[in-house]
């Protein structure tokens, strides 16, 4: 009888009674005969292959348990798909760290707060102590493209769970990129976190560049709010939406009102991380605040017919200096004022004044500085907080930093009235006045400081500085301030002349006239006229219903309606198969999509595979399948099924498009017309690029929407011309009988060519807008709410 201590008692002798079986075997005549034996032994068979079952889970189980760790002191450490690296010196003293897959049961609790994917990784300094470095941590997650959707996306990020468990936070100034092992998104900060794990946000995509929020018809000049790390200066602001800009849209009822977006605190897309890497790569001075002048100059250089007042907060004040300074043509700019912009650096930037602080106790910091514990302590989080909400800019204002000193030699522009303005008192009731501190954080210094300037860092010589109560995030909402800058900003309207003259004919312009650009060459000239309407309202789209079909992703042949997920792929909103799908698409005579090892396509009931290969994108039909395969230097294959090279177009990603007549092989830079072998190649100038996200054909001619939300138009001749930058929506082009119609992520714009007419037509969409689809004359939206269905009126 097999001991109790021993769960696996007897097995021993169950396997040797086994071995005999197979043992005699020799001496039966026929396989029938062992057949026969083994079923006799049938309780015996199933007892030793039962037991074997249990063994094998049981060290899989074990094996479970033993998570993945790394030590590491400094260096490169890895631990699954997680990469941190500790720079030398990151630490005064010597310190390492345990770096580990957090056990399940904390990470499945921890999973709850957020939309995590993958493990939650736990950092267990030595010493038990979450210090500050003096440099930047580094740390990489390596994700599936699958989860970012488009090189355009942001949404993927690393995030940091508090030490209770309790809630989470985004870390700044995430990044996404792309090695030889595949994309990664990449963060840098300052203090350790117990817990590290990776959070996504569907559908989302990178917003840069001037984003309008009103756009009037108005004498007075436009208003462009240049922000800094203080969410609540540029307001709530989403593009293509009218939404509150904070109080400036109040204080200037008359004005057209634009954001200049930059990802300062967002996750930055692969494409804005491939352009900064490459600017850094190619200037003598590889810095932030210089990569976003010069974007702000192109941006305003586009504009050249509209001029601008400029509102600019810290970090913003420096990039809207750097790029006045730095590009005199710029002409359309009346006035800028500065609002706490740190001209000459500021300390609380600085984490190595903040490395002895940090891991000091309250009780402790009374002590050895003569402060308040309580002041003490918010100094602490105050610091803390703001060297993480400014991340690699960090270097670029501290006091004496290379950026700054070239700054400070550029010409002053005086053509261009400016006024600098400040708080006087620190936020969060911080005040070092007669500490030992004092000498170190004059910011935090009552009425010298704001908390990010002081008197002598707020202005430079030729400026007028002006002073208000409140800190550097409170006091441009005063009462006071909003009256100032009325005032700097007040335009009077120049009377117009009295008539005189009616010897010549004046023409009238229609209000909402666009001129297009002339097409290069050709001579020719397009006018645009625009109008907007609620989507609710208008006379081309007529909300018809609403539908509860789950998916992100959606396609319809033949009245047929299929949407899919990472889920499944649904058909009339009735899962088929439970798999995750990718790219669904309308294709020649079908639809298509893709699995993790196929690429099908699909009429019906009748479907057709192929195998899978990496890829950005791709399509399938019923004779054939293509890739769109990245390579090095900005290349993108487009292949077979096979393998075969159909062509290679210059890109950083690639697609391939189906829109209803011909199929479109597009990246970022060029386009391909897969029937006639006919490429096209969008312009690239000194200071102004576009980069392309979708296109269709229309007659003779190609539309491609662009990441700055505009819309590129290509005659046969290869010719371009280009409009309505800031407002074209750009997830989708989609025909149908009459018109275009390019989606963006709140917003519809119908696009005439026949009648060259484009409409721009506003919804407070429910949700997240997923994707869009046409087909005969229905608009199909789907959102994180479920599917829209319009008719195209």
């Amino acid at each position: 009888m097999p001991s109790s201590k021993n769960p696996l008692g007897g097995m021993a002798e169950r396997l040797k009674s086994l071995g005999n079986v197979f043992k005699n075997a020799r001496g039966l005549k026929k396989p029938r005969e062992l057949l026969v034996t083994l079923w006799r032994r049938k309780v015996l068979f199933f007892t030793v292959v039962a037991t074997i079952t249990a063994l094998i889970a049981g060290i899989s189980l074990l094996s479970r348990g033993k998570n993945p760790q790394t030590e590491l002191t400094e260096g490169v450490g890895m631990v699954e798909n997680l990469v941190i690296s500790i720079p030398p010196n990151a630490f005064p003293f010597a310190k390492s760290f345990t770096v580990r897959i957090a056990p399940r049961a904390v990470s499945e609790s921890l999973k709850s707060l957020g939309n995590f994917v993958g493990n939650i990784f736990e950092l267990v300094p030595s010493d038990g102590r979450y210090d500050m470095a003096a440099v930047p941590i580094n740390v990489k997650y390596y994700f599936p493209s699958t989860l970012i959707g488009s090189n355009d996306a942001n949404s993927v990020a690393l995030a940091s769970v508090s030490p209770d468990g309790k809630t989470f936070s985004v870390i700044p100034g995430s990044a996404i990129n792309r090695d030889s092992r595949g994309y990664y998104v990449e963060a840098n900060f300052f203090v350790i976190p117990k817990w590290l794990g990776v959070v996504v946000t569907p559908a989302k995509v990178l917003q840069t560049g001037l984003r309008p929020v009103r756009e009037v018809i108005s004498a007075e000049p436009s208003l462009l709010i240049v922000p800094g790390s203080d969410p609540n200066f540029g307001g709530a602001f989403e593009s293509g939406k009218v939404t509150t800009v904070s109080i400036w849209q109040a204080a200037f009822p008359n004005r057209s009102i634009y954001v200049y977006r930059y990802p300062l605190t967002e996750t930055r897309s692969f494409n804005y991380t491939q352009s900064l890497n490459e600017f850094k790569a190619n200037t003598p001075l590889p810095s932030e605040i210089i990569f976003e002048a010069e974007r702000l100059a192109q941006f305003l250089k586009q504009r050249s017919n509209v001029e601008f007042d400029i509102l600019a907060h810290e970090i913003g004040g420096l990039i809207t200096y750097y790029c006045l300074a730095t590009h005199p043509e710029i002409k359309n700019v009346r006035r800028v004022a500065y609002l706490s912009v740190p001209f000459y650096g500021t300390n609380v930037a600085d984490p190595r004044l903040s490395l002895s602080l940090y891991p000091t106790k309250p009780e402790s910091g009374e002590l050895l500085y003569k402060i308040p514990a309580s002041v003490f302590s918010n100094l602490k989080a105050y610091l803390k907080s703001y060297i993480e909400s400014i991340n690699s800019y960090y270097d670029d204002i501290c006091p004496e930093s290379q950026v700054l000193t070239k700054l400070r030699f550029l010409p002053y522009r005086t053509d261009v009235e400016t006024v600098a303005y400040m708080g006087n008192t620190p936020p969060l009731s911080i005040d070092v006045t007669g500490s030992m501190l004092e000498k170190f954080y004059p910011e935090l210094v009552l009425n010298t400081g704001d908390g990010v300037v002081t008197r002598s860092s707020a202005r430079l010589p030729y400026m007028t500085l002006k002073i208000f109560n409140g800190s550097w995030n409170t006091f441009y909402s005063t009462d006071e301030f909003v009256e100032e800058i009325k005032r700097f900003f007040r335009y009077d309207v120049p009377p117009v002349p009295a008539f005189t003259d009616d010897t010549f004919a004046e023409r009238v312009k229609d209000e909402r006239e666009k001129i297009l650009e002339r097409f290069l060459g050709t001579g020719e000239k397009f006018t645009f006229y625009t109008q907007q309407w609620e989507l609710s309202d208008n006379p081309k789209l007529k909300f018809l219903q609403s539908l509860n079909y789950p998916g992100r992703q959606i396609a319809v042949f033949g009245n047929v309606i299929y949407t899919a997920d990472e889920k499944g792929l649904y058909i009339g909103g009735t899962k088929m198969f439970e798999e995750t799908v990718f790219n669904l698409k309308e294709t020649i005579d079908g639809v298509s999509y893709g699995t993790v090892n196929k690429v099908m396509y699909r009429k019906l009931t009748e479907v057709l595979t192929y195998n899978q290969m990496p890829a950005d994108d791709y399509i399938a039909t019923k004779d054939f399948a293509i890739f769109a395969r990245p390579r090095p230097n900005d290349w993108i294959e487009f292949v077979d099924e096979n393998g075969n090279l159909i062509t290679r177009l210059r890109g950083v990603y690639g697609r391939v498009i189906y829109d209803g007549e011909e199929i479109l092989l597009l990246t970022n830079r060029e386009v391909y017309r897969y029937y006639y072998g006919m490429k096209y190649t969008a312009p690239l100038g000194l200071r102004q690029s576009y980069d392309m996200t979708y296109a269709v054909v229309v007659g003779d001619y190609i539309l491609a929407t662009t990441r700055a939300y505009g819309l590129l138009i290509f005659d046969k001749a290869g010719n371009y011309a280009y409009v309505g930058e800031g407002w074209i929506g750009n997830l989708g082009l989609y025909k149908s009988k009459n018109y275009v119609l390019a989606v963006g992520d709140s917003f519809v714009t119908v696009i005439d060519i026949q009648n060259r007419r484009i409409d721009r037509i506003v919804e407070d969409v429910p949700g997240i807008v997923y994707d869009a689809t046409v087909s005969e004359d229905l608009l199909y939206i789907q959102t994180s709410e479920g599917l829209l269905i319009y008719r195209i009126l």
